[in-house]
């Protein structure tokens, strides 16, 4: 199946398809050797060479260029890509991968299904004379080794030789779902043959060409000379600045799309296998990745990422080794180094058929029981269409980002309207060191639960100020917090705004039950006067000295460091924060 998917992502990223083989062949040698998940397959690939199309299209930004000069710099890209690529598995950056939201992969594996579609329907399309055209480039450009369709028209209802196309694309994707399905089993003598010795790619290969009339081939595009790779840096301007511009952009952007592509498969193979590896053992596969963009880049290949879909197969075939990912790698530079003549007889549509069936398996159709059943939460819905959109008009790494954006601001606003701030007084009726006055303090409990960040922040704000007459009253102040937690320095500067608001001078104010991601942030941000602690987990208590803010005594242990009065504070303090909220 790999050299037909090689073909075909070869003429979207506008190269030709002995270059697409060629990355298939690098990328599944450094890919299916350097790895942790044995069996997975890698090559050209429908996410990369979508991004990769922009730099041979006549619309991108190379557009006067030569169609040779164009397809260096997608080699060149290859190559930064490969290199940046190595640096984020060196940082470990595939581990946060994992935190791309399932609504987003939904979206994304749809905006790939719709761009591999949209890309073959080429098929469909002749030269507007009738007859291929002699492909004339630029003055004083080289000979193309690859032929892009232009100034095409659409085959129409009452010509044959669009029923012709049709009925390829039909057979070649009923073989590709009927094929897998035949059970039964032939035998001759003590061999059993059944219907996957033979790949349905391969037998459909072999059918089309047979039985197809006069219809664009392969070899109306680009010819196949045969012979190995020769090795050579890529012929682009490396001092210019306008390279360095396009090349960053469309590099990095490879590499994020390259890099989701293996995180993401490499989950799947986990399911498959029944593995339970570590999310930080994905940066092996992803250093294979970048290794096999960037030597496949001296010899003038695209590079890849793992193929998602042949990945499957080949492990629900039952491999579970590296070998047969580099013996597939090798047969490929076989057919392509000395079969290329048989190659350029397959008609395009054939290979059409195959990737109709890639993009049936890539779209995620459970997107429509989503949608209509309200399975998931309707911003959920909102970020598919939203990746599936932007990942079709602009790239698949610009819908990813949007939507990872999307998910993180509704995901605030959710946790937002969860944080809850209620204010409940008690009366503390003995004489203790907290307070000059006698018996019947009336103590203040300000309650906070939820998450305490730059989202709720303001929230947390707004309902002190409307329970700001009651606080007021009370000469002690416990802010409780045993229920929430400050991630951020949002949520510090509300505690050090709610502690300077209601400061007067007198006033006792101590904040209770604290957590240790908490204290931590506080202690960073402000000094405090005391830390009580009633266990060896948690610390239970501070109290804070609005005015002056300075640190005299703590502890992180469960006994009371301090003398004299500190004594009847430590039980002074056990008792309020361990007394009932009281009544309002």
């Amino acid at each position: 199946m790999q050299v037909p998917e090689s073909v075909a992502f070869s003429f979207v990223a506008g190269i030709s398809p002995t270059r697409g083989m060629y990355s298939t062949f690098f990328m599944g040698i450094f890919g299916g050797v350097v790895t942790t998940m044995p069996g997975m397959v890698s090559g050209i690939a429908g996410g990369m060479v979508s991004i990769q199309k922009e730099l041979t299209d006549d619309n991108g930004p190379l557009g006067d260029y030569c169609l040779m000069d164009r397809a260096e710099w997608v080699f060149a890209s290859s190559l930064v890509c490969g290199v940046i690529q190595m640096i984020l598995s060196f940082l470990g950056v595939a581990k946060l991968l994992k935190l791309v939201p399932h609504s987003v992969m939904v979206g994304f594996l749809n905006g790939l299904a719709i761009i591999i579609l949209r890309a073959q329907l080429g098929a469909f399309q002749v030269d507007k004379s009738g007859s291929p055209t002699m492909f004339e480039d630029k003055e004083g450009c080289p000979t193309p080794d690859y032929v892009p369709p232009r100034d095409q028209r659409w085959l129409k209802f009452n010509e044959a030789e669009f029923w012709q196309v049709t009925i390829i694309v039909v057979l070649s994707a009923a073989i590709m779902i009927l094929q897998p399905k035949i059970k039964k089993r032939i035998k001759i003598g003590k061999f059993s043959i059944g219907s996957n010795i033979v790949p349905p790619s391969l037998v459909i290969m072999v059918i089309c060409t047979l039985i197809s009339s006069p219809i664009k081939t392969i070899g109306d595009m680009t010819t196949f000379p045969g012979g190995l790779p020769k090795g050579t840096v890529p012929k682009v301007p490396w001092s210019s600045g306008k390279f360095w511009k396009i090349i960053i952009e469309k590099s990095a952007l490879l590499s994020i799309v390259g890099l989701v592509e293996s995180v993401m498969t490499w989950e799947m193979c986990q399911k498959i296998v029944g593995s339970n590896l570590p999310p930080s053992r994905a940066n092996v596969d992803c250093l294979g990745q970048g290794l096999g963009n960037f030597i496949s880049s001296f010899f003038s290949s695209a590079g890849g990422s793992v193929m998602v879909g042949q990945t499957a197969v080949n492990l629900l075939n039952g491999s579970r080794s590296r070998l047969s990912s580099v013996v597939a790698s090798f047969i490929i530079l076989i057919f392509v180094s000395v079969a290329g003549r048989l190659i350029e007889l397959i008609p395009v549509a054939a290979l059409t058929g195959i990737l109709f069936v890639v993009v049936a398996k890539t779209f995620e159709w459970r997107t429509f029981v989503y949608m209509f059943r309200r399975s998931i939460p309707f911003t959920d819905v909102i970020s598919i269409i939203l990746v599936a959109v932007l990942s079709v008009v602009t790239d698949l790494a610009i819908g990813v980002v949007a939507g990872v954006a999307w998910c993180s601001v509704v995901m605030a606003w959710k946790l937002a309207k969860e944080t809850r701030l209620k204010v409940n007084t008690t009366t503390h009726v003995e004489r203790t060191s907290l307070s000059s006055n006698s018996s019947g303090n009336i103590i203040a409990v300000i309650k906070v639960s939820g998450a305490i960040f730059f989202g709720s922040s303001s929230m947390i704000e707004h309902e002190l100020v409307r329970d700001s007459d009651t606080i007021n009253l009370c000469p002690i102040v416990f802010l409780n917090l045993e229920d929430a937690t400050i991630y951020d320095s949002s949520g510090v500067e509300v505690i050090k705004n709610i502690v300077r608001e209601l400061d007067n001078g007198e006033r006792k104010i101590f904040i209770s039950k604290l957590d240790q991601r908490s204290l931590k942030l506080l202690t960073r941000s402000q000094k405090l006067v005391r830390v009580v602690t009633l266990s060896n987990e948690v610390l239970e208590g501070i109290e804070v000295d609005g005015g002056c803010l300075r640190e005299t005594e703590r502890s992180e242990r469960s006994s009371w460091v301090g003398k004299g009065a500190d004594g009847r504070l430590k039980d002074e303090v056990r008792s309020i924060i361990s007394h009932p909220e009281g009544q309002h």
